[in-house]
Formats: C-alpha cells, sequence, structure tokens
C-alpha cells in the first residue's frame, strides 16, 4: 500500500509539473529574439542590475506566481539581461529608454518596443500587463 502511495503521489508530482510550463529564462538577447520569430511570440526583456531590491522582489514575488509563469510561457520568449554586465546590453538598454530598474519592454519579433513597465508589480497587475500585451499583439 505504501509503494502504491508514493507512486500515486510521484506520478501526481510529474504530471502536475508538466501541466504547467515553465519560462526558460534567455541570456541573449539575440537569442531570445531568433525564438520569438521561431515560436510567434513577443519577447520579454528583464534590464536589472545585481543591486537592485525591487528587481530581487520581481524574481522573488512575482515571476515565481503560477498564473505568472503560466502567461510567459505560453505567449513570450523572456529573457534577463544586465546593462551593467556588458557595452552592448548597455547601448540596447539605452536605445529602451531604461531609466531605472526593473525595467520590462516588450518588443516584438524586428526587436520594436510595443510596451513597457518601469518598476515594480506584484503578481495580479503584472499578469494584467501581460494579458494587454498579448491583446494589442494579437490586434495588430
Amino acid at each position: 500500500m505504501k509503494k502504491l502511495m508514493t507512486g500515486t503521489i510521484l506520478g501526481f508530482l510529474v504530471f502536475g509539473a508538466s501541466a504547467f510550463a515553465a519560462v526558460e529564462w534567455q541570456t541573449s538577447y539575440d537569442m531570445a529574439l531568433a525564438k520569438a520569430k521561431k515560436d510567434k511570440k513577443l519577447v520579454m526583456v528583464d534590464l536589472y542590475t545585481d543591486w537592485c531590491g525591487w528587481c530581487k522582489k520581481l524574481d522573488k514575488d512575482t515571476y515565481t506566481d503560477k498564473d505568472v509563469e503560466a502567461k510567459l510561457a505560453k505567449d513570450f520568449v523572456a529573457v534577463k539581461l544586465n546593462p551593467e554586465k556588458s557595452a552592448d546590453i548597455a547601448k540596447l538598454s539605452q536605445r529602451f529608454g531604461t531609466r531605472g530598474y526593473p525595467h520590462i519592454v516588450f518588443v516584438n519579433t524586428d526587436g520594436n518596443m510595443v510596451s513597457e513597465i518601469g518598476g515594480y508589480l506584484p503578481p495580479k497587475d503584472f499578469l494584467k500587463e501581460l494579458e494587454s500585451v498579448s491583446e494589442k499583439a494579437t490586434k495588430k
């Protein structure tokens, strides 16, 4: 009985985990754009720094929310970029008009900005923004 119960629980955990796609965070903007073109998705660029407290809160509270994770995995290619780590990323950040962190930028497959979020948002508000960006993109 104990083995049956353990097997059932393991099966449930494996099935349950596969029911929700995890976000595959990219670390290269160019690779994220290529993946977005292939998958016909938007790119969500998270511009952050290591010292940014609100960036850490976004990672801890918002990106771990199951509804946010599901929406990101379904409709976006997500990439995290630190402008302090590379001159190319710093230039990209300037191009997007970053003035503070976190700065979340949504771009189409051509790399053109379609929307942005400046600062931290809790999960429910972040999810609303994701849904709004998805709706705008599908209407065009």
